[in-house]
């Protein structure tokens, strides 16, 4: 069964006109749309049709509009495809539509956070401060000796971004960041360097001021579990619901490690991903780093139909998998008993037989909740069912071998 990522943009991937044709299409979009311009207190969905781009730039708005638009197009799919992800990665801004997604934030909330986080980050240096710059082809270890030599105890320059092994990002005192570019542009011809136009420069020291007002606000929302695994843009690990204040306060001053999610993400076996929300920024970046990983992006209703193909695909691998967990099940329930304590073969036989039952009648349900956790949970109860049988290990590996690799 295909392993699928879902990766959600960050800032600087919006546009005027962003989320209109699924706003159109699709009852839902309408819905979560209007909740968010009463979340917000003003029309979102106004300035993300038809507002000005100046306006769309302002950080305060864009973070919550590329939120939105990431989020309705989440749950477009989820609904006409219904997929499931095995893992969700966002850049930046996009960690906190991933977590919105994934249950842990309502949308209410992410909406409301990240318009703070913008406003936070906005007043935190103006630009004649600060200043973010990308650079392309500099290698990651010659630009943090670069910054390190720029920097000292009243302008500090930073990478903010590890993007990928030739796409960095440089964000501190401006003085600093310029220092780095006159050094590149002298001793290199091939480096591309673009000044941003942002408003302060984040995931860099000169945020500290801005994490710590944002911790605050932090500690009054409610959380949940998560659904499906995010992955943290300051470890490139995922992370438990314990560890979530404390990862997105570090995210403010600490770079996003855009490029070790994407090893991690192929390390646990992914094989294709699918970019939801504005632009194609993240997909690129994939698609540059492991070009045998299969890429897509949902952001218009004109894709649903390449996506549909991929999921379709899923389903069929799905009810094959269905297939092999009912012969083995009933090779379970034929298999010899040995055990001869009605106690013990009530709990470890009869029970997990009822449960497993259960649990694949959930996964014959059109939206499983996680789909491989499931499996999981059937393959342990499998296992006690033929353990407490006693069956000898060559019986039961004949019977187990014929489920798929779940792990």
């Amino acid at each position: 069964m295909p392993t699928t990522a879902f990766l959600f943009p960050g800032q600087g991937s919006q546009y005027v006109g962003m989320g209109r044709k699924l706003h159109d299409e699709f009852t839902i979009a309408k819905r979560y749309f209007e909740e968010a311009n009463d979340a917000l207190g003003f029309n979102l969905t106004e300035m993300c049709f038809e507002g000005s781009h100046s306006q769309l730039m302002q950080t305060m708005n864009t973070q919550p509009a590329i939120l939105a638009v990431s989020v309705i197009a989440f749950e477009i799919g989820r609904r006409e495809l219904g997929w499931q992800p095995d893992f969700m990665a966002g850049h930046s801004l996009g960690e906190y539509s991933a977590l919105v997604c994934s249950g842990v934030l309502s949308f209410r909330d992410g909406l409301g956070i990240v318009r703070k986080r913008g406003m936070l980050m906005q007043a935190a240096h103006s630009s004649d401060i600060g200043a973010m710059v990308a650079v392309t082809h500099a290698a990651s270890d010659q630009l943090e000796e670069f910054c390190r030599q720029a920097s000292n105890d009243t302008s500090q320059v930073v990478i903010a971004c590890y993007n990928s092994l030739n796409q960095h990002v440089l964000a501190g005192h401006r003085i600093a960041v310029q220092s780095v570019v006159h050094r590149l542009q002298a001793q290199f011809t091939d480096v591309s360097v673009k000044y941003l136009n942002v408003s302060a420069p984040f995931h860099s020291p000169l945020m500290q001021s801005a994490a710590e007002q944002l911790a605050v606000e932090l500690e009054r929302i409610e959380t949940r579990d998560a659904r499906w695994p995010v992955i943290s843009n300051v470890t490139a690990r995922t992370y438990g619901r314990q560890e979530l204040l404390p990862l997105l306060y570090r995210q403010m001053t600490e770079p996003v490690r855009w490029l070790e999610t994407m090893h991690y993400l192929k390390s646990q076996g992914i094989s294709r991903t699918v970019e939801v929300g504005p632009r194609q920024v993240l997909t690129h970046l994939m698609k540059g780093t492991y070009p045998a990983v299969q890429t897509c992006q949902f952001d218009h209703p004109k894709q649903l139909e390449e996506l549909r193909a991929w999921f379709d695909r899923s389903e069929n691998n799905r009810e094959a998998v269905i297939a092999s967990i009912r012969e083995s099940l009933t090779a379970a329930i034929i298999a010899r008993n040995r055990n001869n304590d009605a106690i013990a073969y009530s709990a470890g036989v009869i029970l997990p037989i009822q449960q497993i039952r259960d649990l694949i009648e959930k996964l014959c349900g059109n939206n499983p909740s996680d789909f491989t956790q499931t499996l999981n949970q059937i393959k342990s109860l499998l296992q006690s069912v033929l353990f407490t049988k006693q069956l000898p290990l060559e019986e039961q590996m004949k019977i187990t071998d014929k489920l798929p690799a779940m792990d």
